[in-house]
């Protein structure tokens, strides 16, 4: 009777530590998503279906497509040697996240019926595993704080109106003191540490890791970098762990190159006539390079304050180029010949590499160059700190930046 308890056991601690974590994981190597929304698009729009996968190198890759069925339901299989973050892309309505570690059921609204479209997140959940519960988490949070955001901003901007109008001022004088915007990000920000606290060991944390492995997230790189070592070791099969601290490892690298100082990275694009420019012919200047979109909001909001400083320090050793990241030639130049700005204009040709290489994933960004050719300073949104710390430079050169909290007109994130 011994003998037959103590084989099993033997056999067990004969077994290699490979062994045992190949059956700890059981990855599964196929899974079916079956999705459903509510609302369908007009007849004529696009009811097209896009999956992705990510990489972990922040460029998702579409791997399937399908058609939303007149039941309103979609479905995929996806065929995986290892679980990872997939995205699905609704009809252009829902852009949804998922983990590959089991079958998932997926409910989100479609198509958005309401009288004034404005393209916000939808909430949707996933059925399937614990580990999906946690982008379930993650997501909610993201979306409530992006809509307790535009709440804000719209409270502040109708009481702004009312006083502009001879209304009651005293509620807009409150809401200018306030620091609102601040206390929102904190609580996103303590709210998902709870969350990856919770699951550190798990790969799905990845999921989370990848909002600080940015270009405009250094402060947080040494953090992600621990926990993906950890993630490393603990999945050698993870391999977007490998790929996302190689990123980091390359952001960290070219973010050093960008320091005040340092001298800007030389470019070679076309201007609106498709004549190849490049920043050699502003030394001597200082510059300020505006990397906007003709589809980005907060740009179009920010030009004509440039204009002002155009204005104002153009006769004195200051000027502007614009740097679109458009991929639409025709919407760039529409909105060309709509803002009417005085300086050279320039586009990319490649949106991607001009991010990479200078670190923005929102726009506006502003870089500031010195006489020399070097980097004095880099802006994120645009607002009157912005505008304070332009203005020092030209008037006093300095890089001093004003007390108290910027009000800035923000960045849009790609």
């Amino acid at each position: 009777m011994m003998n037959t308890i103590m084989k099993p056991a033997l056999l067990l601690a004969l077994m290699s530590p490979v062994a045992l974590q190949a059956q700890k994981t059981a990855l599964p190597k196929q899974i079916t998503v079956q999705g459903k929304v509510k609302f369908a698009v007009p007849p004529g729009q696009p009811n097209k279906i896009w999956l992705s996968r990510d990489m972990g190198t922040g460029k998702p890759v579409v791997v399937d497509s399908t058609v939303l069925g007149d039941d309103l339901t979609y479905t995929f299989k996806i065929k995986q040697d290892h679980p990872g973050i997939y995205k699905l892309n609704i009809m252009y309505w829902d852009h949804i996240s998922f983990w590959s570690d089991a079958d998932v059921k997926i409910s989100s609204r479609g198509y958005d019926t309401a009288k004034m479209k404005m393209k916000i997140p939808h909430f949707y959940f996933v059925e399937g595993s614990s580990d999906n519960n946690f982008i379930n988490q993650m997501e909610l949070n993201g979306t409530n704080g992006y809509l307790r955001m535009i709440e804000e901003y719209n409270e502040e901007y109708f009481a702004k109106q009312h006083k502009e109008k001879g209304g009651d001022s005293a509620w807009a004088s409150y809401l200018a003191t306030r620091k609102r915007y601040n206390p929102l990000r904190e609580d996103a920000a303590q709210r998902q540490e709870v969350l990856m606290k919770i699951y550190e060991d798990r790969p799905v944390l990845i999921y989370a890791l990848r909002s600080m492995a940015g270009t405009e997230s250094k402060e947080k790189y040494a953090e992600a970098l621990t926990k993906l070592d950890n993630l490393i070791k603990k999945y050698p099969w993870l391999t977007e762990a490998k790929d996302m601290k190689a990123t980091i490892l390359k952001n960290k690298a070219q973010a050093m190159k960008l320091q005040p100082g340092q001298p800007v990275p030389t470019i070679s694009y076309p201007d609106e006539l498709g004549q190849v420019q490049g920043l050699e012919q502003y030394k001597g200047k200082y510059l300020l390079i505006d990397f906007w979109a003709s589809w980005c909001g907060p740009c179009r909001q920010a030009i004509p304050k440039v204009k002002e400083l155009y204005a104002q320090y153009k006769d004195k050793g200051f000027d502007v180029v614009s740097v679109s990241i458009d991929t639409d030639k025709k919407a760039w130049r529409k909105a060309m010949e709509d803002e009417k700005m005085p300086w050279k204009q320039l586009l990319s040709d490649d949106k991607d590499k001009t991010m990479e290489q200078f670190q923005f994933s929102g726009i506006p960004t502003l870089y500031v160059v010195d006489p020399q050719g070097k980097i004095v300073s880099k802006h994120t949104g645009y607002g009157p700190g912005t505008e304070a710390e332009i203005k020092a430079i030209m008037e006093k050169g300095t890089t001093a930046k004003p007390a108290g909290e910027r009000k800035v007109i923000p960045a849009m994130a790609m």
